[in-house]
């Protein structure tokens, strides 16, 4: 009994760690981290552009309206790597995998960009702020 048991522990270690490599050798899952792990790293820059757009609405009340809208956009735009990390799953069924990718792809590909945009939405009220004092 207790090797049946070892041998059911080690089957199923097994067969996770298989599930592990092959998605590491997965060409989409790896360019699907690839987007992901080259802008995450970028949260840091957004949340500082965020903090100096609030230390601006003082200075700027005639600019409220587009510092809160460019503080909505980055807000977005976190709220969109979030969403994506926490639903990121990938399937079971070794069948869906492709198609499961090329949508999360897309999807990574979208916060990808809605990021960027607002850092530069961001960057560009800032320094036409920053030009008014």
């Amino acid at each position: 009994m207790q090797k049946l048991v070892y041998f059911i522990v080690f089957s199923v270690l097994f067969l996770s760690c298989q599930s592990k490599k092959e998605q590491l050798q997965n060409p989409l899952y790896e360019e699907v981290m690839f987007i992901h792990d080259e802008v995450m790293p970028k949260m840091g820059q957004m949340h500082k552009l965020k903090k100096e757009l609030k230390s601006l609405k003082d200075k700027h009340p005639q600019s409220i309206d587009s510092i809160l809208s460019a503080i909505k956009v980055i807000d977005d735009a976190d709220e969109g790597m979030m969403a994506w990390m926490a639903e990121f799953r990938m399937p079971e069924n070794k069948a869906e995998t492709t198609a499961y990718l090329e949508k999360e792809k897309v999807k990574i590909q979208k916060v990808s960009d809605d990021m960027y945009y607002s850092m530069e939405l961001a960057q560009k009220l800032i320094n036409s702020l920053n030009q008014k004092k």
